[in-house]
């Protein structure tokens, strides 16, 4: 390992070290929900998401998939949070505590990564699921939440 990728790893680690004992850019408990105007609930966690039968009718509904160990989960949540209160007739927010990845959440939805998004749009149909969802919500909404994780 050369002395520039050793630093660059440490100086990763600083950050990451600080993000996670300043409570990372969001509330300590990503299951915490938004107290802003939009429809942001918290499914049961570590149960099997139905993403249609259980989206919001009228809506995009994003299913957001995190942990509570981990740490862009908890960095990419407030954003979801502010894109919903942004736009609260449009799209409510869901999200899902996997626990693990044995859990029936992380299983259902064969989930290998943290964070994880799925979006369903308002007539019921899933559209995007996984690294597909960012491009989808940049297209639809303007925001780029893969900016937000690039700190890490």
């Amino acid at each position: 390992m050369t002395v520039q990728m050793r630093n660059s790893l440490l100086a990763s680690g600083l950050v990451l070290a600080a993000l996670i004992g300043a409570g990372g850019c969001g509330p300590a408990d990503p299951s915490e929900a938004s107290t802003g105007p939009g429809d942001v609930a918290v499914l049961p966690a570590g149960e099997k998401v139905d993403l249609a039968g259980q989206a919001v009718a009228g809506k995009i509904t994003i299913y957001d998939f995190y942990a509570d160990w981990c740490a862009p989960c908890r960095i990419l949540s407030p954003a979801l949070e502010e894109l919903a209160n942004e736009h609260p007739e449009e799209v409510a927010l869901r999200k899902v505590d996997v626990v693990d990845w044995e859990s029936e959440a992380a299983l259902g939805q064969e989930i290998e990564f943290l964070p994880y998004l799925a979006v369903v749009d308002a007539d019921g149909n899933v559209v995007a699921e996984g690294d597909r969802s960012f491009p989808y919500l940049r297209k639809r909404f303007g925001v780029d939440l893969m900016s937000v994780l690039r700190i890490l």
